[in-house]
């Protein structure tokens, strides 16, 4: 018991020390680019699978508005194919956040930075959690739903999603705990909850809105 209680301090101590230093020391973009160069630049340097590129404003048109500490947030639980925090040894957030702001840097000018950070709370929340379903749809649905093998309504095709997209949430989400036609009660992975399995469904519903831009990109 007594392990564990020193255990838990330190932990608490850690994570403390890990937020006051985040927010006592100014961040660096300078230093932010040299990490950047050291750990993101295989990725999104090529945009390989939609990763914003430095630089390309394009890239950023929905991400500024966003603000920083969406972003942070989402480099955290690591979207799409990029492991949490990159799978990189970067586990300061002063070092996340400057590389962050670099990145940021180069697209933002005088008119941009208008733009940065006004999407409201919802849109932030929003974001994160059609990230999070997207990273957990590329885990474990895609093999079939990328395709519409065997039936399954194929991502961003509304004409395979004509007789589901108007269910509700809770129907579509029963019908991948049961298992439908082909596919395997819980979509074969029984560690997921309720919850996530509708995170996955609301990324591939939002698949077929107007302006959806598929998560791969040829690499340059």
């Amino acid at each position: 018991m007594k392990k564990l209680i020193i255990s838990t301090l330190f932990s608490v101590l850690c994570l403390s020390a890990w937020n006051v230093s985040a927010e006592d020391k100014p961040l660096d973009p300078a230093a932010g680019k040299r990490l950047y160069e050291t750990y993101c630049f295989m990725c999104h340097d090529r945009g390989l699978s939609n990763a914003p590129r430095p630089a390309e404003k394009a890239d950023w048109d929905k991400l500024l508005p966003l603000g920083e500490e969406t972003l942070f947030k989402a480099v955290i639980d690591g979207p799409g194919h990029m492991y949490p925090k990159g799978i990189s040894p970067v586990w300061s957030e002063w070092e996340l956040r400057s590389m962050i702001r670099y990145m940021m840097d180069t697209v933002t000018d005088a008119d941009s930075q208008k733009q940065a950070n006004t999407a409201s709370a919802a849109d932030k929340e929003r974001h994160l959690q059609l990230l999070h379903g997207r990273k957990l749809y590329e885990q474990t649905c895609f093999k079939c739903h990328d395709y519409g093998d065997l039936g399954a309504p194929k991502l961003g095709s509304l004409e395979s999603w004509a007789g589901s997209k108007d269910k509700s949430m809770d129907a579509l989400a029963r019908s991948v705990i049961d298992g439908k036609n082909h596919m395997y009660a819980h979509g074969g992975s029984n560690s997921l909850s309720i919850n996530e399995f509708k995170s996955m469904i609301e990324y591939m519903l939002s698949s077929l809105e107007q302006g959806w831009v598929s998560p791969q990109r040829e690499c340059q």
